[in-house]
């Protein structure tokens, strides 16, 4: 499939419902203490949720899927909330061919990711101009008494995809690991590992989640997309088992429980062809 198709899919988080022009990419809401959520909006150009972290000296931005318009939205929000400078991004994960994404930010910006997303951004034909720390398995950024804990899931939505963690006010970001009532884009994802991740977060027990997409929740609403996900992956299983054909798949795959979330029409075909192919061969 040509990389071209998947990212116009992903930019279609859009998805389903128009709005007027003039409004925002985002709606920001404080989640605790110098931390907030950016959420995307449905019809926007933002193609996933972010998460804002103000600590006394900086701050940090962490999300993926930038687009020039929502990094420069999410600029001018930060501006509005502190005075203090955006210092680090944390890039939660990247999709290999997607030169529009991730790249635009300020050059004095530094990124912090997995080593595997630094290895997608490199692949890449634009060249990323920022200062880059990235990690293995996890890194805990203590920045004036915040303790800021990221973990490298290795294998999940997409290669070396990272969530994080704030001990101290119980908020985890998920990216897209995890979709709030919302059905969002698997068209990368290790399906046998990503069920073990879900299961992971939440024995965590976080007070407040921001998923990838969708509204801030809790732990409830990771037990919801998991619910979902193992549906998923179960019924298209049964149709590998019994040996159909991916066309076959396409045609008659059905989850009835599901068809009304946003998203699940958009991205069907998509995440069909990916679980297809990952559960077949294992």
């Amino acid at each position: 499939m040509h990389r071209l198709f998947p990212f116009f899919i992903l930019c279609a988080l859009l998805f389903l419902v128009s709005r007027p022009s003039a409004a925002a990419n985002y709606q920001v809401e404080k989640v605790a203490d110098g931390v907030y959520a950016a959420i995307a909006v449905p019809g926007g150009k933002a193609a996933s949720n972010a998460m804002i972290i103000i600590t006394k000296s900086d701050v940090l931005l962490a999300g993926a899927h930038f687009s020039p318009e929502g990094t420069s939205e999410l600029l001018t929000e930060i501006a509005r909330l502190t005075t203090l400078p955006l210092r680090y991004v944390i890039l939660t994960h990247h999709h290999k061919g997607f030169n529009y994404i991730d790249f635009d930010f300020p050059k004095n910006v530094e990124f912090i990711t997995s080593w595997q997303t630094w290895q997608s951004l490199k692949s890449e034909y634009r060249e990323l101009p920022n200062p880059v720390i990235y990690f293995d398995k996890g890194l805990t950024l203590q920045r004036n008494g915040v303790n800021i804990v990221l973990n490298n899931s290795e294998f999940g939505h997409s290669v070396g995809d990272v969530f994080i963690y704030l001990p101290g006010p119980g908020v985890l970001f998920t990216s897209d690991l995890v979709y709030n009532d919302v059905v969002g884009y698997m068209g990368d994802g290790h399906l046998r590992e990503w069920s073990t991740i879900l299961e992971f977060l939440g024995s965590l027990e976080a007070r407040t989640v921001v998923p990838g997409l969708g509204k801030v929740t809790d732990s409830a609403g990771i037990q919801r997309f998991t619910r979902f996900y193992r549906d998923f992956t179960t019924e298209v299983l049964r149709y590998v088992e019994k040996g159909a054909t991916l066309a076959q798949l396409k045609k008659d795959f059905r989850l009835a429980g599901y068809e009304h979330l946003p998203g699940y029409k958009t991205f069907l075909e998509v995440n069909l062809e990916r679980a297809y192919q990952e559960l077949k061969a294992k």
